[in-house]
């Protein structure tokens, strides 16, 4: 991968993880210290200045936000997608029951494939 495409994926991860941070309602400086990291990290992460570990990313998404890893790392792949709406679907349904979700999932499919 070269440097340009990673630095689009920092930015991609970032925009994403700020809008996960924001839609749970959490400062950077709390994510940080959920995650077991400084707030300033967290906001450089965001901003797409500084590259993290997957261990310390498994521990913002598993610690800090409390959703699964792939919430956070699911279709990075260097296009720019804005996804914020399903980020935020995302993190409304992530507690929810199996059958809530499964719900939620037909009715998506349904409007999707009308």
């Amino acid at each position: 991968m070269t440097d340009r495409a990673n630095r689009v994926v920092r930015k991609n991860l970032g925009v994403r993880l700020r809008t996960m941070r924001k839609t749970a309602r959490l400062s950077q400086e709390r994510l940080g210290h959920r995650s077991g990291l400084s707030g300033k990290f967290i906001g450089e992460v965001e901003r797409g200045e500084k590259s993290i570990s997957i261990d310390s990313l498994y521990r913002v998404a598993t610690d800090g936000l409390e959703v699964p890893l792939e919430a956070i790392t699911g279709g990075l792949n260097g296009k720019k997608v804005d996804n914020s709406d399903l980020i935020d679907l995302n993190a409304t349904l992530i507690r929810k029951p199996p059958a809530v979700i499964k719900r939620a999932r037909d009715v998506v499919r349904a409007l999707v494939n009308g």
